[in-house]
């Protein structure tokens, strides 16, 4: 069962809050080793306990989503901002470029996702820009195809083909006419492929090939915490949780707004 937009929103703002103040809230630093506390239980001094190296677990989750999260960020803008393009150029040029554009498009697609992604990563090594290049690689293809049918909507529109009539230059129309009009769905592509890009970025660290220890990230953290699963199972659960709830709750934003947004979901709802 979906829970409620404005919980959603509430459980990703207190996330969004505490990774950003992580060091003001973190209790210790998240990369002190101390090896008389080394798996220390959940007591008032550890609340989540320590790891194998005796790092305050809690302080490692507060800093690995700052982590994760701006990462991901930065990864979806720079795959928005690929689609953005290419996608405007296919739907707008038309004729060979849009056809060769689409070429790339469905190649792109047609290759497994996270094959590709493991390639990529494995192939330039672990670290940030590894991890930066194998998911914009794998993700820009979906973007491009959306925007790129919106705007062979938009530019049949009788008012486009009227401005161009009375002379206006292609980019004018695309800036002044079709960009504003790809607003919303762009918000929806880039909430829903945040999550995404977050579970990706924690599997890529999970098995080594994203981020790469001391680095205080969820996925480093679950990965870390394998061997010691059965033993001390909260070293995993606590950072595979906060995986889970922050990957969820932007999708179910996501799937909110599409609604929202979304002129043809309004319409079928308004014939029921």
């Amino acid at each position: 069962m979906k829970i409620s937009d404005g919980v959603n929103a509430g459980v990703l703002a207190f996330i969004l809050l505490v990774s950003l103040l992580a060091p003001l809230l973190a209790p210790y630093d998240p990369n002190q080793i101390n090896m008389a506390e080394r798996l220390a239980p959940l007591s008032p001094a550890h609340w989540l306990g320590t790891d194998t190296l005796g790092r305050d677990v809690l302080s490692r989750i507060l800093y690995g989503g700052r982590m994760s999260i701006l990462l991901a960020v930065v990864v979806t803008l720079a795959t928005m901002l690929v689609g953005l393009l290419l996608g405007t150029i296919s739907g707008y040029a038309g004729g060979w470029i849009d056809e060769a554009i689409q070429i790339v498009v469905s190649i792109f697609q047609g290759l497994p996702g996270l094959a590709l992604m493991l390639a990529i990563a494995g192939t330039l090594g672990p670290g940030v820009k590894s991890l930066f290049v194998a998911l914009l690689f794998t993700s820009w293809a979906d973007f491009s195809r959306v925007v790129r049918g919106e705007v062979m909507k938009i530019r049949e529109e009788s008012y486009v083909e009227g401005i161009r009539a009375l002379g206006a230059g292609h980019a004018y129309i695309i800036g002044r006419h079709m960009l504003p009009n790809l607003l919303g769905p762009l918000i929806v592509l880039f909430t829903i492929r945040i999550g995404r890009v977050i579970l990706s970025i924690a599997s890529l660290s999970f098995l080594g090939l994203g981020l790469q220890p001391p680095a205080a990230d969820w996925g480093v953290m679950v990965n870390d915490a394998r061997p010691y699963f059965r033993s001390y199972p909260h070293l995993m659960i606590a950072p595979g949780l906060c995986i889970a709830a922050a990957t969820l709750c932007i999708n179910w934003l996501g799937d909110g707004l599409r609604d929202k947004l979304d002129t043809r979901t309004e319409k079928e709802h308004s014939l029921l």
